[in-house]
């Protein structure tokens, strides 16, 4: 990957991704909430639930498509706060030693997986639209297929009941009846020049009346917009594929798009459900091609139970009614279809307040040899545990904490002039000293090869030597608790250490696959190019077979007979057809491959995602204790500084400490 596509990705991709996770849990509200006022008000019409399930569609296409969300500050202000101004801090008070510690190692440099999981994440999600774009594509050739081969239908009785039923459900226009010798049920297409194409067998085997009801059925359809406004639920499915709650309110609103088309066929047709449920029998089980998800229906068998169950309340609710709810539900949907962000309530900022910078605070002495470079250590933060996401989204591993140093002897500043100090030398290697590296060497020289330990102490400009064993075991306890507290920290940081070595290793595994189902992801989404192209092609054909059949019609109307040069180019634009869908049908056949493929990386990549979080809650723990920890190493050296400081008054009071001379 090149490091500007690198660029990006991180630029842009978790933009993405939040937007993603954004319309991911609004649209699952929008569709439990509509879920809900279903399961509460039974007989609310097919009608209203059909839009109410279309709301749900459209709100995840616009919160995919729009700018940004409204920002709705609902939640309480955070609590005031005052703003703080540090300034530079005064000199350390005489007497305050102030013990430093050695800068610890840093951190090894490890490989950031971050923008490899992100590009693979937005590869998945890309490869599953291609993937579900395909499924629809392959449903439109079918239709097309279905057109194609379709002819005109010779029975004056049905155009008659087509212009009365049309009459009767308000169309201006009605639109061409067409038969077809494969059409599994009537079906109604076309987005511009709508048709209706009746089954041959419906012909032959049905009565005049079912007939018609099958007509009004989808004369109906025409009538509400349900070929064009079945792709947003469609599109929706596309995009969010991963989401069950979507699928699930598409299916919701196909099966309540048709149970509205029932209802309307029966007011139209007069005719009474008994007849009407014998009908859905005979059409009930055939399946219509995908593509008809804008104009079809769900077909499975508790689909048709419930459209039958329907028919018995179909029509029972008054047209004033009906329309007061579809204008009351669909304003609260109207509202429900903003994106939004709930945030906090902002708070104004307090006056800022000058405060000196505090000292820094001391730490725990420990054995070690000192450095040459005072560093101010910190404590570690505790890791947070990856969120668990769907398998599109894949999170990035995260980074171990380098496990803390214990604390130990170190230089302060070369120029530190303090009038306190002093040095507690163990071995010619092991001291606890608070004041500067000319201290360490000035008790060092004092100490020559005579015994050890022995306390070395400045203050006021004087120098003292204790050799007292009683003061140099009371100072030694001094320090036992935060020397204890030091060995804990160490010994959890060598846990996190670990537990964040295998993280690490899971992490780049996890990458390793992320990347294979990125190039995976990527050979699909090139065939879905592909599969775009060619539909814009058999598009343009059939716009092209839709202008030639009209001048065929006009041309037989004028002459009563076909024109063999129209006729010709309708036969050559057929082949052309034909030419693509085998060219359709051979990259469906790789992208099922690919597709087979990609399930191929998927269970690895859930086992990984299982063994991270399996990591990940003791890792937090530790680093809740190293936070407690620390708390607790603060505490117990403010109270050794303090007992420190009064034991070594006490040594110089009690003449223990022997002055140096100079």
């Amino acid at each position: 990957m090149s490091a500007l596509n690198m660029h990006v990705v991180m630029e842009h991709g978790p933009d993405v991704l939040r937007t993603l996770w954004q319309v991911t849990w609004q649209g699952a509200l929008c569709a439990l909430a509509v879920w809900a006022l279903t399961r509460l008000l039974p007989r609310l019409p097919a009608s209203v639930r059909t839009t109410l399930w279309w709301f749900v569609a459209l709100k995840c296409l616009v919160g995919l498509c729009a700018p940004g969300p409204v920002r709705l500050p609902l939640l309480p202000a955070p609590e005031a706060s005052v703003a703080v101004v540090r300034t530079a801090a005064p000199a350390v008070p005489l007497g305050e030693p102030t013990p430093v510690v050695r800068a610890p190692e840093p951190p090894k440099t490890r490989t950031d997986w971050r923008p490899l999981l992100l590009m693979g994440a937005l590869v998945v999600w890309l490869g599953g639209i291609a993937w579900q774009g395909r499924e629809l594509l392959r449903g439109l050739v079918q239709l097309r297929r279905l057109r194609r081969e379709a002819r005109p239908l010779e029975n004056a009785s049905l155009h008659q009941a087509a212009e009365v039923l049309g009459r009767e459900l308000g169309l201006q226009r009605v639109p061409p009846l067409l038969v077809s010798e494969h059409a599994p049920s009537p079906l109604a297409i076309g987005l511009l020049r709508p048709e209706v194409i009746l089954p041959r067998r419906a012909l032959e085997t049905l009565s005049p009346l079912e007939q018609r009801m099958a007509l009004a059925h989808e004369l109906a359809h025409v009538k509400r917009g349900d070929l064009w406004l079945g792709w947003v639920p469609a599109l929706a499915q596309v995009a969010l594929f991963f989401h069950p709650l979507v699928r699930r309110a598409c299916r919701e609103y196909a099966l309540a798009r048709e149970e509205a088309c029932d209802a309307a066929a029966l007011q139209a047709t007069g005719a009474g459900p008994r007849e009407y449920g014998r009908l859905l029998l005979v059409f009930g089980v055939a399946r219509a091609p995908a593509a008809a998800a804008a104009p079809g229906a769900a077909t499975h068998l508790a689909a048709l139970k419930r459209r039958i169950a329907m028919l018995e309340h179909a029509g029972t609710d008054s047209k004033h009614r009906s329309r007061w709810l579809h204008w009351t539900l669909g304003g609260l949907a109207l509202v429900a279809l903003v994106p939004f962000q709930v945030v906090a309530r902002e708070t104004p900022t307090a006056t800022p307040t000058a405060t000196p910078t505090a000292p820094r605070a001391a730490l725990a002495p420990s054995t070690a040899t000192p450095s040459s470079e005072p560093v101010k250590p910190t404590l570690p933060t505790p890791v947070q545990a990856p969120a668990a996401l769907p398998r599109l989204a894949l999170a990035a591993p995260p980074v171990p904490p380098k496990p803390p140093a214990p604390p130990s002897v170190a230089a302060a500043h070369e120029e530190m002039d303090d009038m306190f100090a002093y040095v507690l030398l163990r071995s010619s290697n092991d001291a606890t000293m608070a004041g500067s590296t000319r201290d360490l060497r000035r008790a060092r020289a004092l100490a020559g090869n005579g015994p050890l330990p022995v306390l070395y102490l400045r203050q006021d400009e004087q120098e003292y030597l204790v050799r007292d064993a009683a003061t140099l075991k009371a100072f030694e306890s001094t320090f036992a608790p935060v020397e204890e507290i030091g060995k804990k920290q160490s010994e959890l940081g060598e846990k996190m250490s670990g537990l964040g070595e295998k993280m690490s290793e899971l992490g780049g595994k996890m990458g390793e696959l992320g990347g294979k189902q990125g190039e995976v992801g990527g050979r699909m989404g090139e065939l879905g190019g592909k599969q775009g192209a060619l539909g814009a092609k058999m598009g343009e054909i059939g716009r092209k077979q839709a202008e030639l059949d009209r001048a065929q019609d006009r041309y037989e109307q004028e002459h009563g007979k076909e024109s063999p040069e129209l006729a010709q180019q309708i036969e050559q634009l057929e082949r052309e057809e034909d030419a693509l869908d085998k060219q359709m049908d051979e990259i469906g056949q790789q992208m099922d491959e690919i597709g087979r493929e990609m399930d191929k990386y998927g269970a690895p990549m859930d086992e990984l995602g299982r063994e991270m979080e399996k990591y990940s809650a003791p890792m937090e723990e530790y680093g809740e204790q190293m936070e407690a920890l620390g708390e607790q190493m603060e505490k117990a050296h403010r109270e050794a500084q303090t007992k420190a400081r009064a034991l070594l008054d006490d040594a110089v009071r009690k003449g223990t400490a022997e002055p140096v001379k100079r």
